[in-house]
């Protein structure tokens, strides 16, 4: 076939699919949260949204699809058609549960095309109410190893990253903690004091860090956060504890056309340098980026995946 009649088929093709492509696009979006409304994830689920609609006109629903660990959510989108008016925002819970969940009902990595990562924080903070006893993380680990089993941390549910996070913290420290998982962000339960303390992201824990509800012990992550200035990190205290990344994504279904893909991410691309999103990625410590690429998103992905399918499993949490 000669290049000219390529060039013209080509032509013929992108016609084809263009009038298609521009109806997709003038469709709303339904962005699916697999948490909470009125969760920190939610929140920035919204800010997102109203990003999209300032900068590119186009209406976005925030739809709240809660359950099994985010399972839920993913699943609407991975049945989802991939036009691209479906999409998942989610956190590093699509990454954990891969390895956490046996019988997960799709692959993490095939069932879904990863858009963008819209922002990475410095890690977790290991917070506690503002009326509890401990004023540093030296006191909590000298009250949890002086009453194995006694002191509690909270989680976002078993298995959520808040969970893990806290798991590597009690192995890596040699402390028996016990374990106290909720549906949501416990911000709550910690500010009334019934429970000890938990791994929060930042950001998520923003409004509460603000008021003075909540006090931060140490960053589970490679550098102090923007927010928390003058909050150590446990490298800094001396502790080495496996991390995990507390990031934030967007992903579609399987078999998104190059092009669908390529325009959700410009989309995102352009609504995350609207002055007013910036400025609620900055006030909620987050790192302001541009968001990672669906190629490099990707690999992300895959890497997190295959780093914790290593550190996970001696752990002993296990999901149906």
């Amino acid at each position: 076939m000669s290049s000219n009649r390529r060039a013209f088929l080509g032509a013929v093709a992108a016609a084809a699919i263009a009038p298609h492509l521009a109806h997709a696009q003038s469709q709303p979006v339904r962005l699916v949260v697999p948490f909470s409304a009125g969760s920190g994830t939610d929140a920035l689920a919204r800010a997102l949204a109203d990003a999209i609609t300032r900068s590119s006109g186009r209406p976005v629903m925030v739809d709240n699809k809660v359950g099994a660990g985010s399972v839920i959510g993913s699943l609407e989108v991975m049945r989802a058609r991939p036009d691209g008016n479906t999409l998942l925002s989610t956190t590093g819970a699509h990454t954990t549960n891969a390895v956490l969940i046996k019988s997960l009902p799709f692959d993490p990595i095939a069932d879904f095309t990863p858009i963008a990562r819209i922002s990475l924080s410095s890690g977790f903070a290991l917070m506690v109410g503002e009326k509890s006893p401990y004023k540093s993380l030296d006191q909590l680990l000298t009250a949890a190893k002086g009453q194995p089993g006694r002191l509690s941390y909270a989680s976002a549910g078993i298995g959520n990253p808040t969970h893990v996070m806290g798991a590597l913290f009690c192995k890596g420290v040699g402390v028996d903690m016990l374990h106290v998982p909720f549906k949501g962000t416990p911000t709550l339960e910690l500010i009334a004091g019934t429970v000890d303390s938990a791994f929060i992201a930042p950001a998520i824990a923003g409004p509460q860090i603000r008021a003075g509800q909540l006090r931060a012990l140490a960053i589970s992550g490679p550098t102090r956060s923007r927010i928390l200035p003058d909050v150590p990190t446990l490298e800094e205290l001396g502790l080495k504890i496996q991390e995990v990344a507390a990031w934030w994504g967007i992903f579609g279904p399987a078999r998104m056309s190059p092009d669908v893909v390529r325009s959700a991410y410009e989309t995102m691309a352009k609504a995350v340098q609207l002055p007013a999103f910036k400025a609620f990625i900055h006030e909620n410590g987050l790192e302001s980026e541009v968001p990672m690429p669906p190629d490099q998103f990707k690999a992300y992905v895959t890497s997190e995946i295959e780093r914790y399918r290593k550190v996970l499993p001696p752990l002993g949490i296990q999901l149906s």
